[in-house]
């Protein structure tokens, strides 16, 4: 467990003298709805993910051995991303309705026992503005009493608007660029979709499986379709990062296997599901 006196290396981005200190918290992760670690300062959102390395490592700060030798990046993360699962379930979708238009109290007032820090999310700059890019809106007289109920098609274009942007970036973007590397010698119609593909996956990675089927449904990619064999693209587990949420656990020595998992990895696969509730029941109303 960490101690008081326990010191961690962070990068993140740089934040104005005034700013209020840093919310760190557990939240749902927005692809599988476990525990992630995410920031919350100067009303932004942040994710912290720990840079995998193996073995032990400290790190020497002034005149004090810090036992973990983790490296953190902290980096600003889209709040749309984490509240389309969170109004998927609050809705309460069925065959027969849209499901119900809730207030901003009612999206984030009510939260789970396992995640009472969902309701700092209430705080985060231009929230309404979030909400309402994805939702139907019931205007009022008071902004208080405006309700939101998530709408399937504003989702969609939402993340199709994101995929554009993503594409339009890909270029200044070294490690998307490097994995497309096999495409190099391939004509310009395969490379073209190789970067939509790629940013795909990027995006995906912060969905839940059954929007990003959705949302992949949208994109065809007939020209790489007809390659008889490709490199597979790389998931983002590939760049080297792992969840931050055992911010609090010390580093511990790890055996040297043949086939090499990152430690995200390693925890997941070990990691008891049994007993853990789904997305929808961290919403559900108590009796």
């Amino acid at each position: 467990m960490a101690t008081p006196n326990q010191q961690r290396i962070c990068i993140g981005p740089k934040v104005p003298a005034h700013a209020d200190n840093p919310i760190s918290m557990l939240l749902p992760s927005p692809s599988s709805g476990l525990p992630a670690r995410f920031v919350i300062q100067d009303g932004g959102l942040y994710e912290m993910q720990m840079v995998d390395s193996e073995g032990l490592r400290s790190w020497f700060i002034s005149d004090t051995i810090q036992s973990d030798g983790a490296l953190y990046l902290i980096t600003p993360f889209d709040p749309v991303f984490m509240l389309i699962p969170i109004l998927d379930a609050m809705r309460q979708k069925t065959a027969d309705s849209e499901g119900k238009f809730l207030m901003l109290e009612g999206i984030f007032g009510t939260c789970s026992d396992q995640y009472p820090s969902l309701r700092h999310l209430a705080d985060l700059k231009n929230i309404d503005r979030y909400l309402s890019a994805i939702c139907d809106v019931r205007d009022s007289k008071s902004a208080a009493m405006k309700t939101f109920r998530l709408d399937d098609e504003k989702v969609m274009g939402w993340l199709k608007k994101k995929v554009d942007v993503f594409v339009g970036k890909f270029g200044g973007i070294p490690a998307l660029v490097e994995s497309i590397a096999y495409t190099e010698s391939l004509p310009e119609e395969c490379r073209s979709e190789a970067v939509t593909q790629s940013v795909l996956r990027l995006i995906s990675a912060n969905l839940s499986d059954s929007w990003a089927t959705k949302l992949s449904a949208n994109y065809q990619f007939p020209e790489l379709d007809k390659l008889e064999s490709r490199t597979q693209l790389p998931s983002m587990s590939d760049f080297g990062k792992r969840s931050a949420m055992d911010l609090d656990d010390e580093p511990k020595a790890k055996e040297v296997k043949k086939t090499k998992m990152s430690v995200g990895q390693r925890k997941l696969a070990k990691a008891s599901t049994a007993g853990m509730k789904p997305m929808t029941s961290f919403f559900a109303k108590k009796t």
